[in-house]
């Protein structure tokens, strides 16, 4: 296990997201997950031994290993590793784990999240129907690349992949559809998956004590206007306690890391 002390921290930008978005698909990361967890397997035999995600070269497989072990395996301490363990049994429903998988990637890879916050979730709540490559391309240049200081110096080529693999990911993982035009889809999070937001959110930002200020909120997909209303609802069913004066949101967690999947799902 990789443990960090806080997930804040994690500001170095980085292209993990082109070998990510090259995968087939969404499930072969949730086995990735479940073989890091099985005492008898490991990530390295499922990737490079046994070659489940079918990849023509031992470098690709050494590249994939790398990547998800650091975007996906990594942890900021036991309590977390616990808390995915949990969520990717069996019997959390599907739309529910690829939300989480968009979280888990979120909390440690930059670039991802910065792309959901700043230009997936902005442009689908604008009111277009659909989400472009050139959408990516210029927030990665005028934000990222062109930050005087910090800015990655990509080519041009590189950015453009970036753009392709984003959006490949984001139609693997059901947000938006797989043609050409990348159309949204509706994007409804469960009752059970906002509840387990509020852990992800604690987990990016722990000292945060108001969630209204916490930049890992938009990834919720629930509107600012509407999250009180519907924290307040699951508040009421004693899942966690939640304080709002009208500028700052306060939530409380009741449930350890690892005991919400239960709570919530069985």
């Amino acid at each position: 296990m990789t443990e960090i002390e806080g997930i804040e921290h994690s500001n170095q930008y980085n292209t993990a997201i082109n070998v990510i978005g090259g995968l087939k698909d969404a499930t072969v990361i949730f086995k990735a997950i479940k073989a890091h967890f099985n005492q008898s397997d490991s990530l390295s035999e499922l990737v490079k031994t046994r070659n489940e995600f079918n990849l023509r070269t031992e470098r690709s497989r050494d590249r994939v290993v790398r990547a998800v072990g650091k975007e996906f395996l990594t942890f900021r301490d036991s309590g977390h590793e616990a808390f995915i363990q949990e969520i990717f049994r069996d019997h959390i429903p599907l739309k529910d784990k690829e939300m989480i998988l968009l979280w888990q990637f979120a909390l440690n890879n930059r670039l991802f999240r910065e792309l959901t916050a700043n230009v997936f979730v902005e442009i689908y709540y604008s009111g277009r129907v659909s989400v472009s490559k050139e959408d990516i391309i210029a927030y990665v240049k005028e934000f990222i690349v062109g930050k005087s200081i910090e800015g990655p110096g990509w080519s041009e080529k590189t950015i453009s992949t970036i753009s392709t693999k984003y959006l490949n990911l984001m139609s693997k993982l059901g947000f938006v559809g797989s043609g050409s035009n990348k159309g949204f889809n509706y994007i409804k999070p469960s009752s059970e998956v906002l509840v387990l937001f509020l852990y992800f959110a604690q987990v990016y930002a722990p000292k945060t004590k108001n969630l209204l200020a916490n930049e890992f909120l938009p990834l919720s997909f629930i509107p600012e206007e509407d999250l009180q209303s519907k924290l307040k609802k699951l508040s009421l069913k004693g899942l966690f306690d939640m304080n709002y004066n009208g500028v700052s949101l306060g939530i409380e967690l009741k449930h350890g890391f690892k005991e919400i999947c239960d709570v919530l799902y069985k």
